[in-house]
């Protein structure tokens, strides 16, 4: 199989069968034994533009063809990917492979059209429109009319501006283990973020294979999440607990701060996360922290007493991942937004129920949607007096820290 026959079958999986983008490459790549980086490259950029600008192509192949199935537009679909923004491959080769699955006729005509337009998008949508946008960014129209009915139109329109551009990866130094400024004079491609030990990774491929990985000198971060636990206060004689149904770092920074002294339980119902950190609990001889794999219903069968802080980081729509995934905008579901608010509120009870008086309740989802944020944590405090709001607040991918996430305080009040 040559790179196109093989990008064909990847796009296939992960927009007909759901495959995840990630593993349908891994996959793939082990199966036709493919270990050359720029072979690699160059089918990862293929599949992965094709799927950052899939909507507004859909919107084109529908004028021009019609309902057709999915697997004979792909070739085109990579065609008008490389012609118009990647770029990278001769346009002849892929448009010889599109004219053996399509009409010839049509494809010449959607190629006059492309060559002759500056608009791809149909001129009768105004550009504030849902569908506009949709097309536009390539994030689903029912997510940019829930933003625009929440934030404003304004506001929506530089969130989208941002997500169209991926986030930058940034990774947390222990400053136990590492000097800031010695990483950064051997290490170019970081740079400082607006974040203390928080650093930005401006190379390409991924920091991970660097070697203060392995010991955890550097784990990936985000600058808000650091933000937020910079100004809890956090007390290393108290027992603290997180749970966590999407992989987080959070208990890495915990241990950065508070080393052999720290006291802590850690509950995730992502299972490849359990084995994760079960593997670094171990290798770093973490004495101080258990982990358990479990729902938010079982927390606790896993905590015995009540502790002083707990992080709460329930299964949400994630909306962040809209500019990291390339494929995110296809698995987001307006249908199980519902179930997803159901579960929120679930998991905060849960560990609500486990905060000792006078303690800290840390809820924080990497989102954008008052469904899930303010209107959840309204809802609890209307039914529980007991807690009191600290503080919370909505970042937004276009400010300084660069992120998708509320997070509320809640403060469990003494003597209620």
């Amino acid at each position: 199989m040559n790179i196109f026959e093989i990008s064909k079958e990847i796009l296939n999986k992960v927009v007909v069968k759901e495959v995840p983008f990630a593993l349908a490459l891994r996959n793939a790549f082990k199966a036709n034994n493919i270990v050359e980086k720029d072979i690699r490259s160059n089918i990862t950029s293929l599949v992965g533009c094709e799927l950052r600008h899939h909507l507004v192509f859909d919107s084109l192949l529908q004028r021009f063809i019609g309902e057709i199935e999915f697997e004979k537009t792909v070739y085109l679909r990579f065609y008008l990917a490389n012609h118009l923004f990647l770029k990278r491959f001769l346009d002849k080769e892929i448009l010889q492979l599109a004219k053996t699955d399509l009409d010839n006729d049509k494809i010449d005509e959607i190629i006059e059209f492309v060559s002759n337009s500056n608009e791809l998008i149909p001129t009768e949508f105004d550009k504030d429109s849902p569908e506009f946008l949709s097309m536009r960014f390539n994030t689903p129209s029912w997510v940019i009319k829930m933003w625009q009915k929440q934030y404003g139109k304004g506001v929506v329109y530089k969130m989208l501006k941002a997500n169209y551009h991926q986030s930058v990866p940034t990774v947390r130094i222990d400053e136990h283990k590492l000097n800031v400024n010695d990483f950064l004079s051997s290490h170019s491609d970081f740079i400082s973020s607006p974040i203390e030990n928080v650093l930005m990774f401006r190379g390409k491929g991924t920091p991970k294979t660097l070697e203060e990985f392995k010991d955890n000198s550097i784990f990936f971060f985000r600058p808000a999440t650091k933000y937020i636990i910079d100004n809890l206060e956090v007390e290393p004689i108290k027992n603290i607990a997180i749970y966590s149904a999407v992989p987080n770092n959070i208990y890495l920074d915990l241990c950065a701060r508070l080393g052999k002294d720290i006291n802590l339980d850690i509950v995730t119902s992502h299972t490849q996360t359990y084995f994760d950190t079960l593997h670094t609990i171990e290798n770093n001889h973490l004495n101080g922290v258990a982990v358990y794999n479990a729902k938010e219903t079982s927390l606790v069968t896993c905590i015995s007493s009540p502790v002083s802080l707990f992080f709460c980081l329930p299964l949400s729509t994630s909306l962040d991942l809209l500019r990291s995934t390339p494929d995110f905008f296809l698995r987001v579901k307006q249908e199980r937004l519902d179930e997803m608010i159901a579960n929120e509120k679930l998991a905060l009870e849960e560990c609500a129920s486990l905060i000792e008086e006078g303690g800290k309740l840390v809820y924080m989802i990497p989102t954008l949607s008052k469904k899930e944020s303010i209107n959840v944590i309204g809802e609890f405090l209307a039914n529980h007096p007991e807690f009191e709001l600290k503080d919370d607040h909505q970042y937004f991918p276009f400010e300084e820290l660069d992120s998708c996430l509320y997070y509320a305080i809640l403060n469990k009040k003494v003597g209620i």
